[in-house]
């Protein structure tokens, strides 16, 4: 069934397939920090006074999942992140993903300016699992940079969460 614009049946919550352990070669395709509502996305602390600012770095990769018989998609994986006050920070998530990735540590003035950095970045990414609630889940354990282009994964038919549909 294709996308609707506005559909006019409810949805239960998509389960996803968690993506395939090991290693393998990605491009990062987004930077998200808002939904599709346009809301930023945003967690409390642990207190659960201050909201912490959220932003997601969306991988293709070069593994594939079965949608239908005979119809196969790419995997995509969503990586989280706090939104840190300051990205030197070098105890933070963030700065030490993109560190190993080797993109520049630096202040960014804008989501797009960050997003020109990382988006289109290839990557050799490795997944492992962890079972919690009898529920299966993908993390992404390690990224390292790719060194020359002849070894990079170029995203295929990757559609953008937040584009309008129109």
């Amino acid at each position: 069934m294709a996308d609707m614009f506005l559909a006019a049946t409810e949805e239960n919550k998509t389960d996803y397939d968690p993506h395939p352990k090991g290693v393998c070669k990605g491009v990062c395709v987004e930077v998200v920090t808002k939904n599709k509502q346009g809301i930023p996305y945003t967690s409390k602390n642990d207190d659960g006074d201050e909201k912490k600012f959220k932003l997601a770095l969306v991988f293709q990769t070069e593994k594939t999942f079965e949608v239908e018989e005979g119809e196969s998609r790419q995997c995509t994986h969503w990586e989280w992140f706090n939104i840190p006050k300051c990205i030197r920070n070098e105890n933070g998530k963030l700065h030490k993903f993109l560190n190993t990735w080797e993109v520049e540590v630096k202040g960014y003035e804008t989501p797009e300016k960050f997003a020109d950095a990382v988006v289109g970045r290839p990557a050799h990414l490795v997944f492992t699992h962890n079972k919690k609630d009898g529920k299966l889940y993908s993390n992404l354990t390690s990224i390292t940079s790719v060194d020359g282009n002849e070894d990079a994964y170029v995203a295929k038919d990757y559609k953008l969460h937040n584009q309008v549909p129109f």
